[in-house]
């Protein structure tokens, strides 16, 4: 940038000579300087000049008049200088020459003079330099001043101090506060004083230090610190920079603005964000639960009529409930390369969830409930289960959420997991995502360190993670360990969670890995160790019921009797029944039904199961189009036999809504019409 421009200026003086007084012409140099160019100043003020051009200059106080021997003069080209007409709106940089000519607040431009450590020097005119400090110079963090200005830069900067007496000037160039409303490079942002509290910003880490972390927001101008207390929600000590780079995307949480000081506290704790996401789903738990509480109700009051029977204890979980470790699934064509894991770890296994929800409506079978309930009793379980099926989706949007951030941080280096895992250190989805990332590279022993860690730091009250984490661990010793290492890991498991479930994990893992003898003796081991249990005796007899050993099954069914409590009977006697139907024979399946529903006639949950299992079996069967009818004529006796019965109207018009949906899934219009034309006749007696 150039900032003087010279001229030639000739002046003709009265010289006294001996004959008189004579004409002389003096050769002068003018000097024009950049805030003498124009009234408005811009980066190139000389642009529209040229060597040789004519101009018409105004000689300025200050310089050495026209002294012949000097010969040098101050020139100045602003058109407010050769005319006094000009408008004072169009003189939008005033001549600057002291401190008086400025005032706190006022927006001036100039030219970088000079730089220093501590930051610059700016130009604001011929004879007057402003002073900006380092921590003025920008928005964000400036580490080398001379990498952001050079010498000669134009700026824009506002007055922050007046020194009239020593002739010293302030200046800010920091855009939030010359009043921008967009970046260096065109973006949208605000100032400090539009950020609100609690809003949540996505920004950029410019800084690392041992006390916090610098955020930039993408729309805002002010850099956030966020302190080490509010990166991570861990009681232990935080390393910033063993969590954070300089460049590491961030969603920060704004704790606190303080105008006056220029400062904005941020966090970064993980808790800061669920809170607002499960507040979220608390209301539209509480609004699902409000709209359930209609036909929907009696749906489930029925199938889970008797649930309350078996809340004693841990021991009476229905098999429907448990959820086998899938471990990590990698690739058995490989023998020591790079260890493909797919898709990380999956909790459940499909045929084990399967079997699983067929088996739920008739968890809670108990003996001795086939009494009708009372409307008042029936309507406070629907409203249990509803909201219990409500805290069941809050968990799972959380786990969503989880997932989500995953996806969206896409974690590629242990830095990041370490980062993840510090902002949720009892989240055993980031932890067993870290040891997949190990696993990946090959690194076992890395993957059973992570492992370790997890389960020193998950806290004692999420007995669900540990338990993650722990089947994570013996899925990792199961494929890749020796068996001396495995039973070590299942022998702490036992120590430090329900044995129950470490059994039945286990057995599930052998099963899927096709080592059936292995599952077997886990198998036993639970039995032995639980026997009165009646999950333990299902899902034995359903790994059972998978090999086609149906006579071991059934004698299994007859120990389970001879070791379950009385009140267990009926729950074990069904569900073995709805095994028979899907891996078994369906016949003997009916056969068990028929012979419990003969002591029990009225118990409405297992009509229910009986009448899936039914419909499910004859859904499966193939057969062709011509024998269609006969293949639902047993659904529709049984939906005959059970309406048929004196049970209370509300049960009865459970089944009634059932046999409609059955016949317009299965049936056709005139069997839908006939179910209508059972419905008006019995709601006619109830009239009588």
């Amino acid at each position: 940038m150039q900032d003087i421009m010279f001229a030639d200026i000739r002046v003709v003086e009265s010289a006294s000579t001996a004959e008189g007084s004579a004409p002389r012409v003096v050769r002068v140099s003018g000097r024009i300087s950049a805030f003498d160019s124009t009234d408005t100043l811009s980066a190139e003020p000389f642009s529209g000049y040229a060597k040789g051009q004519l101009l018409d200059a105004v000689v300025l106080d200050g310089g050495h008049g026209l002294d012949p021997k000097a010969r040098k003069v101050q020139l100045s080209v602003r058109p407010s200088a050769l005319r006094k007409d000009v408008p004072a709106d169009d003189i939008a940089d005033p001549p600057i020459s002291s401190a008086a000519d400025v005032s706190v607040g006022q927006v001036v431009r100039g030219f970088v003079k000079s730089i220093t450590e501590v930051g610059c020097f700016v130009s604001l005119g011929r004879s007057m330099v402003a002073r900006v400090l380092i921590s003025e110079l920008s928005d964000e963090y400036v580490r080398d001043v001379k990498g952001v200005f050079a010498a000669g830069t134009f700026v824009t900067g506002i007055v922050t101090s007046v020194d009239a007496a020593t002739n010293r000037v302030g200046l800010s160039l920091r855009l939030s506060r010359v009043g921008a409303t967009s970046g260096p490079n065109g973006e949208k942002r605000r100032r400090l004083d539009q950020i609100s509290v609690g809003e949540s910003l996505r920004g950029t880490v410019t800084r690392i230090e041992d006390y916090g972390v610098f955020v930039r927001p993408d729309d805002a101008f002010a850099t956030g610190l966020c302190y080490v207390r509010e990166i991570a929600d861990s009681e232990g000590p935080v390393d910033p920079k063993a969590l954070y780079e300089i460049g590491d995307r961030v969603l920060a949480k704004v704790l606190k603005v303080d105008v006056a000081s220029d400062r904005l506290a941020l966090g970064l704790k993980s808790s800061y964000f669920a809170v607002s996401q499960s507040s979220d789903s608390d209301r539209e738990n509480d609004s699902a639960s409000d709209n359930s509480a209609g036909d929907s109700g009696d749906e489930t009051e029925e199938s889970h009529a008797s649930d309350s029977d078996d809340s004693g204890g841990s021991d009476d979980e229905d098999a429907g409930n448990i959820s086998s470790d899938n471990g990590m699934e990698v690739d058995d064509s490989t023998a020591n390369p790079a260890l493909a894991v797919a898709g990380g770890f999956r909790w459940g296994d499909e045929d084990a969830d399967a079997d699983a929800a067929a088996t739920t409506a008739a968890g809670g079978a108990q003996a001795g409930s086939d009494g009708d309930a009372s409307d008042h009793e029936e309507d406070r379980e629907a409203r249990g289960t509803s909201k219990k099926s409500g805290r069941q989706s809050k968990m799972q949007r959380l786990a969503h959420d989880v997932t989500a951030e995953l996806s969206e941080m896409a974690p590629r280096s242990a830095n990041d997991f370490e980062r993840l895992v510090m902002g949720s250190p009892n989240s055993s989805f980031v932890w067993i995502q870290f040891m997949t990332f190990y696993l990946g590279q090959s690194e076992v022993a890395q993957a059973r360190q992570v492992a370790e860690r997890a389960l020193k730091t998950i806290s004692p009250r999420e007995e669900q993670e540990k338990m993650n984490v722990w089947m994570a661990l013996l899925n990792l010793e199961h494929r890749f360990g020796s068996s001396d290492a495995l039973d070590a890991v299942l022998k702490r498991a036992i120590q430090f969670m329900n044995p129950k479930h470490v059994y039945l994990q286990m057995a599930s893992v052998h099963e899927r890995a096709g080592q059936f003898s292995d599952a077997e003796r886990m198998h036993k081991l639970a039995v032995a160790k639980f026997p009165g249990s009646c999950k333990v005796w299902v899902l034995f007899g359903l790994l059972y019921l998978k090999q086609t050993k149906v006579s071991e099954s059934r004698d299994l069914l007859a120990r389970a009797l001879r070791s379950l409590p009385d009140r267990k009977h009926v729950k074990a006697i069904s569900q073995f029944a709805q095994m028979e139907f899907k891996h078994g024979e369906p016949e003997r399946g009916r056969t068990v039904f028929e012979g419990v529903l003969a002591s029990f006639p009225k118990r409405v949950d297992l009509w229910s199961v009986y009448l899936d299992m039914e419909i499910s079996a004859a859904a499966r069967a193939a057969s062709a189009d011509a024998a269609t009818t006969r293949r639902w004529a047993p659904v529709r006796g049984l939906f005959e036999r059970v309406i048929a019965m004196k049970l209370s109207s509300k049960k009865v018009k459970f089944f009634f809504k059932k046999w409609l949906k059955f016949e317009k899934d299965h049936g056709s219009e005139a069997t839908v019409e006939h179910v209508k034309q059972r419905a008006r006749e019995y709601v006619g007696s109830l009239a009588v």
